[in-house]
Order: C-alpha cells, then sequence, then structure tokens
C-alpha cells in the first residue's frame, strides 16, 4: 500500500502539472480561435462535438476501460478489447455519414451535414487509441500521457487550427483542428505502450469483458444525456449564435475541470480497486474512506476558490480573452463556474462505487435524474433562454451531487462525517478569497479599468486572500490534506520543501 500511496502521488503530481499546462495552451488557443471565428462558427462546430462526443461512447463501447480493473491484463485481453474498438468505431462512422442529414434538420443548421461527416472519423480513430490509453492509466503512467495530450494539442489546434483561421476557413479550422489532434493523440498512445493489436473476436474471458463494458457504456450514456443535454436542446431551439455563446462558455469552465477529473478518476479508481482488493478480507474501509477524504478536502481547498472567483468576475474574463462579441457569454458562465466543484465531486463518487462492487448502481439512480433534467431543460430554455439553462444546470449539478453522496454513504459505508470534515475548512477559505476578488473586480470597473487590468486585480487580490488566511489559520487545512500536501512536498527539492511547509497547514516536526 505504501507503493501504491507514492505512486498515486507521483500520478497526481505529473497529471497536476500536465493540467496546468493544458489549461494555459487551451485557453490560449480559443482565445485566439474564439476572437478569428466568432461566436456562429463556434456554434455549426458545437453542433458537430455534440453528435461526435455522443456517438464516441458506442464507438468505445467500453471494453477498453475493463483492463483498468483487472488484477492481471494479458495480451488476449488487448487484442479483445482493440479489435472490437476498432470494428464498432468503424460502424458507428458510417452510422453517422448516413445520418447526418437528419441531424442537420434536427439543429436546423444545414452546415451542420458536412461538418459531422467529416467529424464522423474522429469516433474510429479515439476508439482505436482508447486500449493504449487505458493500458497507461491502469499503470499510472500520467508523465507520458500528459506529454502525448500536450503535444497532439499544439500541434491540432496551434498549428492547424489557428493557421486555417488566419486562412478564413472559418469551422473548418476547428473541424481540421480536433481531427488532427485526436490524431495524433491515438497514435503516440500506441507507439507509447505497442499493445498487440492482432485481431481475437472471443476469448473465455470476452463474457466478462462484454459485461463490464455494457456497465460502462451504459453510465456513460447516462452520463452524457446529463451532462449534454442542456446544448442539445439550445441547439434545437435557437440558432447557432446562441449554440455558440452557450458551449463556449460551457467548454471554457467544464473543459479544464474534466482534464482534472481525467486525472483523479482514474488514479482514485486504479488506487481504490487495489485496496479494495487487499483489504477486503479483513472489510476495512479506512484506506478508501482516506482516499476519499483526501480528494474532497483537495477540491474544496484548492480548486473551490478559482471557481468562486470565475464565477464572480466572468464579466472581466469573457472581455479579456474573447472580447465585446461575446460578452452575452458572461451571464451563462457565471453559474456553470459555480456547478463544477459539484460535478468533481459526483465524479469522484463514481470510482468508489465501482471499486467497491456497486457498478451499477450509479445509473440504476440516476435515470430519473436524467429525465426529469431533459423535461426541465426544455422548459428552460424555451421560456428564459440559455441563462435560464445555465441556472437549471447548476441546480441539477447540486441535486446530483447530492444522490452520489447518498449512495457511497449508503453502498460503500463512506461516512458523511468525513466528508464535511473534509469540507468545511476548503467552504470558509473559498468564501474569503472569492470575497476579495469581487470586491476588487467591482472596483476598478467602478473606475472604467480595461477588463484585463479588473481581472488582473481580482486575481492578485484572491490570491493574496487566500494565501493569508492560510497563513493565520493553519487548522483550516483537513488532516488528509495535510498529509497528502507533506508528501507532495517531499518530491520536491528540500529548499523549496522547507520554504512551502506551511502549505500543509501546520509545520512538519520530523
Amino acid at each position: 500500500m505504501s507503493d501504491l500511496g507514492t505512486r498515486s502521488v507521483s500520478a497526481v503530481l505529473w497529471g497536476g502539472g500536465g493540467s496546468v499546462l493544458r489549461l494555459l495552451l487551451q485557453i490560449g488557443a480559443q482565445a485566439v480561435l474564439a476572437r478569428l471565428l466568432g461566436p456562429t462558427e463556434y456554434g455549426v462546430f458545437a453542433i458537430g462535438s455534440i453528435v461526435i462526443s455522443f456517438s464516441a461512447f458506442f464507438a468505445d463501447v467500453g471494453l477498453a476501460y475493463g483492463l483498468i480493473q483487472k488484477r492481471e491484463v494479458s495480451d488476449a485481453d488487448v487484442r479483445f478489447a482493440f479489435t472490437w474498438q476498432f470494428i464498432i468505431g468503424s460502424l458507428v462512422s458510417l452510422a453517422l455519414v448516413a445520418l447526418s442529414g437528419p441531424i442537420a434538420e434536427f439543429f436546423s443548421e444545414p452546415r451542420a451535414k458536412d461538418v459531422v461527416c467529416v467529424m464522423s472519423l474522429i469516433c474510429l480513430v479515439n476508439a482505436i487509441g482508447t486500449p493504449a490509453g487505458c493500458l497507461l492509466k491502469r499503470g499510472m503512467d500520467f508523465k507520458t500521457q500528459q506529454i502525448v495530450f500536450l503535444f497532439s494539442y499544439a500541434v491540432g489546434f496551434l498549428g492547424v487550427g489557428i493557421a486555417m483561421a488566419l486562412a478564413g476557413h472559418g469551422v473548418w479550422a476547428l473541424v481540421a483542428a480536433w481531427g488532427t489532434q485526436c490524431a495524433v493523440h491515438s497514435g503516440l498512445l500506441y507507439l507509447a505502450t505497442r499493445h498487440p493489436v492482432r485481431p481475437l473476436f472471443w476469448y473465455p474471458e470476452a463474457r466478462t469483458q462484454a459485461a463490464y463494458g455494457g456497465t460502462v457504456l451504459a453510465t456513460n450514456l447516462l452520463n452524457w444525456t446529463i451532462g449534454n443535454i442542456d446544448r442539445v436542446v439550445v441547439g434545437r431551439l435557437m440558432q447557432a449564435h446562441s449554440i455558440g455563446l452557450y458551449t463556449t462558455s460551457y467548454n471554457l469552465i467544464y473543459g479544464p475541470t474534466a482534464n482534472v477529473l481525467g486525472i483523479l478518476q482514474p488514479v482514485f479508481f486504479s488506487a481504490s480497486a487495489r485496496a479494495v482488493q487487499r483489504e477486503s478480507a479483513e472489510r476495512d474501509q479506512a484506506p478508501l474512506e482516506r482516499g476519499f477524504g483526501t480528494l474532497i478536502a483537495a477540491i474544496c481547498f484548492y480548486l473551490l476558490p478559482a471557481f468562486l472567483c470565475v464565477a464572480i468576475v466572468s464579466h472581466s474574463l469573457v472581455l479579456t480573452l474573447y472580447g465585446s462579441a461575446w460578452i452575452e457569454a458572461a451571464e451563462t458562465l457565471r453559474p456553470l463556474a459555480l456547478a463544477m466543484p459539484f460535478f468533481l465531486i459526483w465524479g469522484l463518487c463514481t470510482p468508489v462505487l465501482w471499486a467497491s462492487g456497486n457498478p451499477r448502481s450509479e445509473f440504476s439512480s440516476q435515470w430519473p435524474v436524467a429525465i426529469g433534467w431533459g423535461v426541465s431543460c426544455w422548459l428552460l430554455a424555451r421560456w428564459g433562454g440559455i441563462q435560464a439553462v445555465a441556472w437549471g444546470t447548476l441546480a441539477l449539478f447540486v441535486v446530483r451531487c447530492g444522490v452520489m453522496i447518498l449512495m457511497v454513504n449508503r453502498l460503500a459505508g463512506l461516512r458523511l462525517s468525513t466528508i464535511w470534515r473534509a469540507a468545511r475548512g476548503g467552504l470558509l477559505i473559498s468564501g474569503l478569497t472569492a470575497l476579495a476578488a469581487g470586491a476588487v473586480d467591482a472596483g476598478l470597473q467602478a473606475t472604467h479599468r480595461a477588463p484585463a487590468i479588473c481581472l488582473l486585480g481580482a486575481g492578485l487580490s484572491g490570491l493574496m486572500a487566500f494565501l493569508i488566511a492560510l497563513r493565520l489559520a493553519p487548522g483550516l487545512v483537513a488532516a488528509e490534506l495535510r498529509s497528502l500536501t507533506h508528501r507532495i512536498l517531499e518530491r520536491i527539492p528540500s529548499r523549496w520543501a522547507q520554504r512551502l511547509q506551511w502549505l500543509g497547514g501546520k509545520e512538519q516536526t520530523s
């Protein structure tokens, strides 16, 4: 377990560092592209991306995800997963080409037909790369994953996307950027693993793998429905301009959040599965509970302040990044930023349920939420516009997070008191940070300062408030997070570690 903890810390370090670089790269590329293309072109692209993200779940099937949780992985496991990923990915891509016309009619956007046809290849490309990605996640090799993503994103969006946007290719700049990134990404993942690719259509464990893949598929489709039905409804009822505004503000905050969850989920799932396997004889939930409490504390202490600040300074942020043509997105961004901490927490509940032997429980309890949200979203879009949909999304995320927490309490035995102790310090320091950032932003806006100045001033004031509160009240740091912080500090040069010990809430005496 000590070795497992060390590998988990290493994975989070690489994942966290890569996420910061990924965030900067994505925000920079998207800011340039948004200014060059405008909301309408982004709206047409958003229709294609919604369709592809939904279809990708059928292309992936979920077979490859079984490689993460298996105690031992054989060549036959990998070959079987890869074979069917390729076959089903090909079929899904062909189906999208055939359905591209009706899809364009559904969204009342003729240009979406050709966009969906071309983007259909992304389903196949991503399906082919999934087994390699899952093998890297199984080994907690986030160093390779982050390097591959950063390189592929730079090639796709900085190299191809911006160049085509400058040349006046409109929405096709975004299509080519995403397609290039996916192709380079999948190719590099395969080169990193060199897994066997010889076809294998059936083997003794195929039924087990297929059953696990079916559970993953059902759960992922449910998650997609809850997470994307708002954009489907906006695209169906409104013009491309509105869906461009909504999806761009959504992706601005959701993209980095999903990146963080993409790091924490597989690390926590892999570590939790092994912890449960090792402790099952004694039925000891302590390792799982400590791990969950640590991640909840980290979200509330380090990420919640950032989300609250984004919500408070949304106008300055949107004007700085995208310009005045996107100002309507600011009101949409505010509730979406507030929703993201709840998204992270419910996302971490999934590995707990799966590792504790309850893989079907999420699906069975969440489908009523999906149906209710679909109806609510339609009514909100018709009568309140994209801002009403955004606030409805916040309400949905809060409800779903609460449901998932109750499930891990009932099915996995994780105590609610543990979650509260982990979260309370972060809640307090987040409120103080957001108040400081909001006050400075409002003051600078009142003096008609440039949006970039307002954003910079708010960011610095929020950071100072966070550091001062931590320095004056080190007891705010939860015990679980304090232990993790000091373990991370042990991995950096000692002279820096000594200066940063106070970030763990109190000085170590050993």
